[in-house]
């Protein structure tokens, strides 16, 4: 591993610990109870925690040499992503129906701006390091770039819950943080000559996400929404 990455298990440890921040009194801070939590947001929070799990565990096996075992813990991301995916589909899907009475339709399309596209980047980061598995570099910052799309939902719920941020400035900040974490991550990278396709990728991805969201009433987003709901909603 990377001399620079050996303490990466606590860089993903600080994001989760901001998503949980994020989350804590809308839902950590309702155990045991729950009340109005639905199924779909249980399932949904058991897959991300399940791969915050890995992706800290899995360093720390590479770090300590542990090579077969970090192998047979990988191959439960084959399990865990689909999973994962479906839950953040879910969630979608619960959000559309939900605000279907109190939004315009327009209005409903546009919030699908939110997670539709983090959907589709999270599961393509992950098939790019799974293809470049034999990469360490490459299969590494991949595994970081999924991470990376995870600090927004936290982060801003941070800003509106404890910030007191509306949610449309709440989530524009949100995507900020995550725009300028990436964009660390590739100066880094740069200054140290590493390899950059990786995160260049993934900066392209959270800049669509970003645009995506900027531009939700757009023509455009309204087409792509559109037809993403009547298909699979």
């Amino acid at each position: 591993m990377e001399k620079a990455y050996k303490n990466l298990s606590l860089f993903f440890i600080a994001l989760l610990l901001l998503v949980i921040w994020g989350f804590y009194r809308t839902y950590f801070n309702l155990f045991p109870l729950f009340t109005g939590i639905q199924t779909v947001q249980h399932f949904h929070g058991i897959m991300m925690l399940s791969w915050f799990a890995m992706l800290i565990i899995q360093p720390l096996l590479i770090r300590y040499e542990k090579f077969a075992l970090h192998r047979k813990l990988g191959a439960l991301s084959y399990i865990i992503i689909p999973l994962l995916l479906l839950s953040i589909f879910l969630v979608a899907r619960m959000g559309f129906y939900r605000d279907a009475a109190r939004f315009t339709k327009e209005q409903n399309i546009g919030s699908l701006a939110l997670n539709i596209p983090g959907l589709v980047f999270f599961g393509a980061l992950y098939i790019l390091a799974m293809v470049n598995k034999k990469n360490t570099a490459y299969h590494m910052r991949y595994m970081i770039g999924t991470s990376t799309l995870m600090l927004g939902p936290g982060i801003g719920r941070a800003f509106i819950v404890y910030g007191g941020m509306s949610f449309q400035h709440g989530v524009d900040w949100a995507l900020l943080c995550t725009d300028l974490l990436v964009v660390a991550l590739v100066v880094y990278d740069l200054i140290k000559k590493n390899p950059l396709k990786p995160y260049l990728i993934t900066l392209g991805f959270v800049l669509i996400m970003h645009l995506a969201w900027t531009y939700q009433m757009s023509a455009l987003w309204q087409a792509i929404g559109g037809k993403f709901a009547a298909w699979f909603f």
